[in-house]
């Protein structure tokens, strides 16, 4: 008898980063589920993005799909910061098995600017900042260079984080910075509402209490469209801590896999009835 394929739990990375950062979260993935942890474009040493080299989302988008098992029958999307984002996309192609999303701060500036008008106090400061003229995200020449690096290191992580970086880590930085500031780029610019990313599969949306605002009501906003969310606030964490807190992560994704296997137990006890 031929057995049944497996689900497969696909783990998404954000900027900056690699399949590397989820190692500690791939642990929890169901027995009987497959995982597999993709690379974005311009990560690996052999697909590096030179400064100047041309670049749409639509290239990740593809690039992921070819890392899809092609005896997939059930995708489960875990992702984290522009991953979210890329796992949204991919869930909103339709034509893939998406069954549940568990992301972690999906950053999703271009819609939020779309409502910026909107935005008071605090909040609206720091969006009309980020993309004003005299911001470097907004230098396309500047894009990957170590003022770049700073800037976003910086912003995600605090006032002098960069600074604080061993060479060994800010080296593949500026080996796939100019890959890094197209993905913000394009972030920034996605002419998408909201209302636009509505999913009907189940959907984990996670942030940390002390993440920048924006990220807040992104995480918010997203929810407010998609009316099956658990939104869950992780207490004392920021926006790296499925990075350099995985351990305090670990139970929300736990809880998300208990979730979604809950109605596939029951269903199967039923056939057996």
């Amino acid at each position: 008898m031929t057995q049944p394929t497996p689900d497969t739990a696909l783990f998404i990375h954000s900027t900056g980063m690699g399949p590397f950062m989820w190692k500690r979260l791939m642990g929890t993935v169901p027995e009987g589920m497959r995982s597999l942890a993709v690379v974005n474009r311009g990560y690996a040493p052999d697909d590096l993005m030179p400064a100047g080299t041309p670049f749409t989302m639509d290239m990740d988008l593809a690039h992921i799909r070819k890392q899809i098992p092609s005896d997939t029958s059930g995708l489960h999307l875990v992702a984290h910061s522009y991953g979210g984002l890329l796992a949204l996309l991919l869930t909103l192609e339709r034509d893939l098995p998406v069954k549940s999303l568990w992301l972690y701060e999906p950053v999703m500036f271009g819609s939020l600017r779309q409502v910026q008008d909107e935005l008071d106090g605090e909040l609206g400061v720091e969006m009309r900042t980020m993309y004003g003229p005299g911001s470097v995200f907004t230098k396309a020449e500047q894009g990957g260079s170590d003022e770049w690096l700073e800037a976003f290191i910086n912003y995600w992580n605090g006032p002098g984080a960069w600074s604080f970086m061993p060479d060994k880590v800010k080296a593949p930085m500026r080996a796939f910075g100019w890959k890094m500031s197209q993905e913000v780029n394009l972030i920034g610019s996605l002419p998408r509402r909201f209302e636009d990313f509505r999913v009907e599969q189940p959907l984990t949306l996670v942030h940390g209490e002390h993440t920048r605002l924006p990220a807040r009501e992104m995480t918010r906003r997203l929810a407010r469209v998609n009316d099956q969310a658990l939104v869950e606030t992780m207490p004392g964490l920021g926006h790296m801590s499925v990075v350099t807190d995985a351990e305090r992560v670990v139970p929300s994704l736990q809880a998300h896999w208990q979730r979604i296997m809950q109605p596939a137990a029951q269903t199967a006890m039923a056939r057996q009835a």
